[in-house]
């Protein structure tokens, strides 16, 4: 686990960085000129590195996050957890379903890739968050920083997000066929209460196990540090999961899972960001308290529904054979509607008075992976073929009096143009070679895609014209090409390695992009920029990373465990994509109206920019102590602004402020307890956008947060099975204000108390 804290050099003071990195790292410092060290220990320390175990080209970029992690956090949200680690960042606020996630800069719903269980996750809607699992079904999360993966196409720039959830094999204990599980938590801050249950057995031989797993969050409004409410932040989410494992012989196992979750009630219409404007004294009296604040939001009602199905085979006899298929199934649906008496004709731009929205992914894959040899070079050869088709439909209504009464706004009922309805269907193949000559693997990989994207004409013909000069154009466009990516990893010792990673990616304009348009009824009455996107080019990005890592144990005593990873990488990013502002075309003065051509698209690709940056990882184990560090620094610029390509150069306005993670715990084995701390510090921000930019986010202010953990197991008699565990998040109460959560205060003291019990 990333015991974690964020932090920056121009934080201010440095000594919380320079102790919890002197903790962590001098503990690694006096071990690496040491010789091997026999790891066959009679028991196995619990696991506090986030990038595995071992060193090994298959670990190399990658970072994790276990059960232990998991319980430890209490998290409310998968973001919240992701954001303890360096690079990951959570975007938006802490109201339900307003997080998404930033890696390096990346905070596009398709620059982050999100599969749980094999399936996509992914929802675009408009100002809205993109990620709803709850944590307390989750038993791993696997992040891949970077467009560094093959096996994922179309995106990804920021990296590749993998969950996998728990089954009754992470349940039962010992020889045990069958079992319960009951868990209580009470969130101090916000009154929250989760109730979880579990059954879970199998079989006598084993063939067969299942689980049904269920959870339920309900909550009052959290509270800001000063006390005051953040409104419409309550929560009333429940949750199921449902896992059957069949081994249809001692070399095939299918697995079958079933995750439904939703959650209903009062909030903002843009979840991520912004505060809810306080109701006028007028307001108040005319409508009542509780009713002038619910006129400012949308009620919402969310359904977030996966199926998947895996098929493995892998006969021991055959070392070519190392079979995976996969089919799977996502739905996630969101349905708002305002007050009646909310304001009739306000909200155009806001998905009106009632909207729709729902997002479809299916998927099949088919994947093989080969171990053989070639005189001296040992290969593993991994293949694959994909497919994944996402289909979006949305409508809005919007009942203002002229909307009512005009056809062109089919009497109020359409889709909203900067949400279109469509579909994108990607077909993939791949192949990589990891080649193994001594301590040298050099992986080598092809990944072909191609992409058919279709919109949906909008049923308002303000926003559907058969006028050539709308540019309204919803058919469907292809494209396709390939990425290709070299990985080289060195294990130079038995306790350091280097490796690096050059990678080109590629990925298609999604359906916003494409067929977002603007009303057009005629060159009197229409925008500037009316038309769809269809001769979008693709966005391109080269990436690398270098980094090294060291891992040694017996470092103090026989039975610890110390590393370290540095990483540090940089992304080219050509022919992004961004909605078409300010100077239109080159030359053209804002507002004068001259010069444009008929149809003009509403998006266009932009000069292009670049993030770079910095992290370092450290953990130490040991039977009584661990400890962690991890450093994160990010810079992006712009070429051009997006207001003006041809103008001066601007900073990303996604990169996330520098951070420090740093924690301290210790365990008493004989109590089966253990206490830590975890610290957070982040640096201010102050690299923003110009003031009017759209896309400004205002600058932050460094602060430091401060969390307490404590759990206790029993471990005989009557408590065996129970298990107690408490967090404090924000000892001290502090206000503050994240960077990426638009200028919303954090959260105030929260105190997390939870009971569980295994039967």
């Amino acid at each position: 686990m990333t015991l974690s804290t964020k932090h920056t050099a121009r934080a201010g003071a440095p000594t919380p960085m320079a102790a919890a990195l002197a903790l962590a790292l001098g503990a690694c410092g006096s071990a690496w000129a040491a010789g091997a060290v026999d790891t066959s220990n009679d028991s196995q320390l619990p696991a506090i590195s986030v990038f595995g175990d071992a060193i090994s080209a298959g670990t190399a970029g990658r970072s994790y996050i276990n059960s232990e992690d998991i319980e430890r956090q209490q998290a409310d949200n998968v973001a919240s957890l992701l954001d303890t680690l360096p690079g990951v960042d959570l975007a938006g606020t802490a109201r339900p379903s307003g997080q998404s996630l930033n890696i390096w800069g990346f905070n596009k719903v398709q620059d982050v890739k999100v599969i749980l269980d094999g399936v996509p996750k992914g929802f675009e809607k408009y100002r809205q968050g993109s990620i709803f699992i709850e944590p307390e079904l989750i038993k791993q999360i696997e992040v891949n920083k970077g467009a560094h993966t093959s096996l994922y196409g179309n995106g990804g720039f920021g990296g590749v997000i993998t969950v996998e959830t728990k089954d009754a094999q992470d349940m039962l204990e010992g020889d045990a066929r069958l079992g319960a599980f009951v868990k209580y938590s009470r969130h101090s801050n916000n009154a929250e209460d989760d109730v979880t249950v579990a059954a879970y057995g199998r079989t006598e031989d084993g063939r067969f196990d299942v689980m049904a797993f269920s959870t339920q969050r309900t909550s009052d409004d959290l509270r800001k540090p000063d006390g005051k409410p953040f409104r419409f932040s309550a929560i009333d989410a429940p949750s199921k999961l449902v896992k059957l494992n069949v081994r249809l012989t001692p070399e095939q196992l299918l697995t079958l899972t079933a995750m439904q979750s939703g959650s209903t009630g009062w909030g903002p219409f843009a979840a991520m960001g912004e505060d809810v404007p306080t109701p006028t004294e007028a307001e108040i009296k005319r409508y009542g308290l509780e009713e002038a604040w619910q006129r400012k939001a949308v009620y919402r009602d969310q359904d977030d529904d996966t199926y998947s199905v895996k098929w493995q085979y892998a006969p021991a006899s055959n070392p070519w054979v190392k079979l995976t298929a996969t089919a799977g199934y996502s739905h996630t649906d969101q349905h708002d509607k305002r007050l009646p008496s909310a304001s009739l004709g306000s909200y155009l731009g806001s998905l009106g008075n009632e909207s729709w929205a729902s997002y479809v992914d299916r998927i099949a894959e088919i994947r093989n992976e080969s171990v053989f040899a070639t005189g001296a070079l040992s290969h593993v050869l991994m293949t694959g073929l994909q497919w994944h088709k996402n289909v979006r439909d949305t409508l809005m209504y919007y009942p203002s009096s002229t909307a009512l009464k005009d056809p062109g706004y089919n009497y109020g009922y359409f889709q909203p143009y900067y949400m279109p309805s469509g579909r994108q269907e990607t077909r993939g193949l791949y192949v990589q070679d990891a080649i193994t000559y001594g301590d040298v693997t050099l992986t080598a990989a092809l990944r072909h895609d191609r992409v058919v994207s279709a919109g949906v004409p909008n049923v308002a013909s303000r926003y559907n014209s058969a006028l050539p000069a709308a540019g309204h154009d919803f058919s469907e466009k292809t494209h396709a090409d390939w990425s290709p990516r070299l990985g080289l990893f060195w294990k130079a010792s038995s306790a350091l390695a280097l490796f690096g990673d050059l990678s080109r990616s590629w990925r298609a304009p999604t359906i916003d992009e494409m067929y977002s348009n603007e009303y057009y009824v005629s060159a009197r009455l229409g925008s500037n920029t009316p038309g769809t996107s269809r001769d979008l080019l693709v966005e391109r990005v080269t990436a690398a990373r270098i980094g090294v890592m060291l891992h040694r144990q017996g470092v103090f005593q026989e039975r610890d465990d110390a590393q370290l990873r540095v990483t540090a990488y940089r992304n080219r990013v050509d022919d992004n994509i961004g909605p078409r502002l300010g100077i239109l075309v080159e030359g053209y003065v804002p507002g004068s109206g001259a010069g444009l051509p008929a149809g003009l698209s509403s998006y266009r690709n932009l000069a292009g920019l670049r993030t770079e940056g910095v992290e370092i990882e450290s953990y130490y184990n040991s039977p009584r102590l661990f400890a962690s560090a991890s450093l994160s620094s990010q810079f992006g610029s712009r070429r051009g602004s997006q207001r003006d390509p041809w103008g001066r150069n601007e900073p990303v306005s996604t990169v996330a402020p520098d951070k420090l993670m740093a924690g301290l715990g210790w365990r008493f084995a004989d109590l089966g307890a253990t206490v830590g701390w975890q610290g957070r510090f982040v640096a201010k921000q102050d690299r923003v956008l110009p003031v009017g930019n759209v896309y400004r986010l205002p600058p932050s202010k460094g602060y430091a947060l401060h969390t307490l953990f404590a759990s206790w197991n029993g471990t005989g008699g009557f408590w065996r099975g129970t298990e107690v565990r408490l967090t404090v998040d924000n000892v001290f109460n502090h206000n503050y204000m994240p960077y990426l959560s638009e200028a919303v205060t954090g959260v105030g003291r929260n105190a997390k108390l939870s009971v569980s019990r295994k039967f």
